[in-house]
């Protein structure tokens, strides 16, 4: 990953060359693999989001698999995150999806990134925005029903003449966003898409068809193949992980997983019967038995609530943690296991013929599988393998 620069101008290293008995393991070969089945099976030029650090993953080692896997267009949040993909060297199309600050789109449009507009003083800055060598790509962005950014359908036609009259300024994309499409065929998404669709009529009733008409996010792509469109964005799903819990729901075939988290026992001991372990004193040894210690805590982004609820995978053996996770530590319960300092341990992911997946930690932790990747924390070295 690129070294980022912030304050004055002070590099700030990233820590996936640096050495840590705790990291990660990210398969760019099968990121790729993924979008190109992704593609194969949508049918469709494919976005892929990689916000969030490349959702737990990276941000350049995603972006740079998701374009070595025949991917067109990058997404991200925010004009930070697109500032760092052009530091990395990045020059493939990239969108910023979440809103924009007029201040900020001079320097979107400098930095050659485009973005989503919807507001009448979104418009007024354009006006303003100096002039690029090429023109400046937005997306007018429809609240369709999720009631976050966009304008109403009804307001669509007006902007998107506003926008096209503007020197300098191509109105590539028209865009939407779904709120519920993880449950196939529901009424809410149903009715969103026919908003859309009375959009891009009113667009086209003046004239006005943009280059790019996007709607689906990952859900929606396999999901609702009716507002497919002329293009999909993915998000989770690229990263082999199905975008809803619902029951039912499948990915393609050979679509996987491509991130494991790994950690070594840096020391461990005997323990007596009744001795009690970590802050709090929760845990008392209802025997003796060995206790080993990880360098991994909750800084990390392995949670520490819900408690008594973590495993790790040791030798093939599934071993429960024990007491409170500390903020950079925690202890496992070896049983009667040896002295295991330095062997590695699988915190998620395989370990002989065990697993415990993306979704195992986002059941115990009660949380959402996008959460179990995007809060690992960039201290934990990310590694190509």
């Amino acid at each position: 990953m690129a070294a980022i620069i912030i304050g004055m101008n002070t590099p700030i290293s990233s820590f996936d060359t640096l050495p840590r008995d705790c990291w990660l393991n990210i398969d760019t070969t099968q990121l790729a693999d993924n979008v190109r089945r992704l593609q194969a099976h949508i049918g469709r030029p494919v976005l892929v989001a990689v916000k969030g650090n490349g959702y737990g993953h990276g941000y350049e080692n995603a972006a740079l698999a998701f374009l070595k896997g025949g991917v067109k267009y990058l997404g991200v949040a925010n004009l930070a995150e697109g500032l760092l993909l052009r530091r990395a060297g990045i020059t493939a199309p990239v969108l910023i999806l979440g809103g924009i600050l007029p201040h900020d789109m001079a320097p979107a449009a400098a930095a050659g990134l485009e973005f989503v507009v919807f507001r009448p003083d979104h418009i007024a800055a354009l006006r303003e925005i100096p002039k690029t060598a090429s023109p400046v790509r937005v997306h007018l962005k429809i609240d369709s029903g999720m009631g976050r950014l966009g304008c109403f359908p009804n307001e669509a036609a007006a902007l998107a003449q506003a926008i096209t009259a503007i020197s300098g300024v191509q109105l590539a994309g028209l865009s939407t966003h779904f709120a519920i499409a993880s449950i196939p065929g529901n009424a809410h998404t149903e009715g969103q898409i026919d908003k859309f669709e009375q959009a891009i009529a009113a667009l086209a009733a003046v004239g006005i068809r943009p280059e790019i008409i996007h709607a689906c996010n990952s859900s929606g792509s396999l999901y609702h193949p009716r507002a497919r469109f002329d293009m999909v964005r993915m998000g989770i799903i690229a990263y082999g992980v199905r975008p809803s819990a619902y029951e039912g729901t499948t990915i393609p075939d050979g679509v996987k997983t491509a991130l494991t988290w790994h950690a070594r026992i840096t020391s461990s001991k005997i323990l007596p019967k009744g001795y009690k372990i970590s802050y709090g004193c929760e845990y008392e040894m209802p025997q003796d038995g060995r206790i080993g210690m990880l360098q991994v805590g909750y800084v990390d982004g392995y949670r520490r609530m819900p408690k008594n609820v973590n495993t790790v995978l040791i030798d093939g053996r599934e071993c429960p943690l024990r007491g409170r996770i500390n903020m950079d530590q925690c202890m496992v319960d070896l049983g009667d296991m040896p002295d295991m300092t330095g062997a590695e341990i699988v915190l998620l992911g395989k370990q002989g013929d065990k697993e415990i997946s993306v979704y195992d930690l986002a059941k115990r932790w009660e949380d959402n599988t996008y959460n179990v990747y995007s809060a690992i924390a960039t201290r934990v070295p990310r590694r190509v393998v």
